[in-house]
């Protein structure tokens, strides 16, 4: 957007949105919620594409990288990176959540009048077999339309294996690929137009209908979210220096544009592209590295969600008075990785697995419609996070690589740099 000479960025449009969005929501109260369907409007035409372009976007990466050695290096090293970030996310989550006690003081009976109301489909138990046999589609197409991530990945790396593998037998397909790859960029790039519209929408309706009064009896909970995920932030920092030998600053300046679509959004999805972008014409990270881990990282490396979900059930083991033993301990640890990863980059995810989680300790599911109270605010501090992550390891690993562009990551006139998707 243009104002005479003078070039507003996305990310300043987003930011008066969300401002305008509150001011609008506080006036108008209660008859704002009619403004979610702007929002709604915008998170389903980013959902229209988002699955399709995740396949795309993943194998258009694979078979950008000149072999299959190149391939699989990294492939391990972005599986080293996500499990390590994960592992660190659910630590912190659980130790901040010792430390403030968000559950303590808190009386049982908020949570006993959700009891019986809503419908919570009780979890189930799979074993290790079924969980593997589960990540593999009997239908891509299927996978495609129910939004199934994992299966998405894995037919995305089967079918890219093959295709780089077969490079030069494959070739016009890979050139048709790439083609569809580049025009659901595009498409994403259009659709962001109108975010600061959807923005808008989505912050006057949570202003206007919720108010403050969601926070009145889990504020404690809210802050004890809110610091794992401060933590976090800046352990991203301490990787940049320690592992990479860069300093975070031009890093946290660069992608405070994404993290505000982001925070407006509560989508990973949503912020993909936007991050893509700024990844490659800001940070300097080489398209080929972009455009292979930032999908793979969007829906993996979860690390706000990971946070979310274990200071939710130490919330409840406090409220309660339940102390976990040290084996309940490590299934909580398993479990929060894992549903972290099942409910990547989609608003509200969290809870669509946050009762597997409880009940895996032994926890009421019915603390899922409690904690359904503050979701949306929650999601929207925890996306943050997600996204961040995400374009922490990309850097990482690109610097491994030895392809990080750092005059591009070290430049103060990064705002005026373009470069084509």
């Amino acid at each position: 957007m243009k104002i005479g000479s003078w070039k507003i960025a996305l990310w300043q449009q987003i930011l008066f949105a969300l401002f305008i969005g509150a001011l609008t929501g506080s006036v108008m109260g209660p008859e704002a919620g009619n403004l979610k369907y702007l929002g709604l409007i915008f998170l389903n035409l980013i959902k229209m594409v988002t699955m399709p372009m995740i396949l795309f976007t993943i194998i258009y990466g694979m078979t950008s990288i000149e072999s299959s050695s190149n391939l699989y290096r990294i492939s391990y090293k972005a599986l080293i990176v996500f499990l390590l970030t994960s592992t660190l996310a659910v630590s912190i989550g659980l130790i901040i959540s010792m430390i403030i006690k968000p559950g303590l003081g808190v009386s049982p009976n908020l949570l006993k009048q959700f009891q019986g109301i809503g419908t919570i489909p009780k979890p189930q138990d799979l074993s290790v077999t079924e969980t593997l046999i589960n990540l593999i589609p009997h239908n891509i197409f299927a996978a495609l339309t129910e939004g199934n991530i994992l299966q998405i990945i894995v037919f995305a790396f089967f079918l890219g294996g093959i295709l780089q593998s077969k490079h030069d037998e494959c070739r016009e397909l890979i050139v048709v690929i790439h083609q569809i790859a580049m025009t659901f960029f595009k498409v994403i790039q259009t659709i962001m137009k109108i975010s600061p519209l959807g923005v808008f929408g989505y912050i006057a309706s949570i202003v206007g209908v919720e108010g403050l009064s969601i926070l009145v009896y889990l504020s404690k909970l809210i802050f004890t979210i809110f610091i794992g995920c401060v933590c976090q932030y800046f352990m991203f920092g301490l990787m940049l220096l320690f592992i990479s030998k860069l300093s975070p600053i031009p890093f946290y300046k660069k992608i405070i544009g994404p993290q505000l679509i982001a925070f407006a959004t509560s989508s990973s999805k949503a912020t993909l592209v936007p991050l893509m972008e700024t990844c490659e014409t800001q940070l300097g990270v080489s398209r080929q590295k972009s455009r292979f881990i930032l999908p793979l990282s969007a829906a993996l490396n979860m690390d706000g969600g990971a946070i979310y979900q274990a200071s939710c059930v130490m919330f409840f083991a406090q409220m309660l008075g339940v102390d976990f033993s040290i084996g309940q301990y490590i299934t909580l640890f398993l479990m929060c990785t894992l549903a972290s990863i099942g409910g990547a980059g989609i608003p509200g995810g969290v809870l669509l697995f946050l009762g597997m989680v409880l009940h895996s300790v032994g926890l009421p599911i019915e603390g899922v419609l409690l904690i359904a109270t503050i979701d949306r605010l929650a999601d929207m501090i925890t996306t943050v996070l997600n996204i961040t992550s995400c374009g922490c390891v990309t850097v990482i690993i690109d610097n491994s690589e030895k392809t990080l562009n750092k005059k591009v990551y070290y430049s103060d006139k990064y705002e005026k740099k373009e470069k084509k998707l």
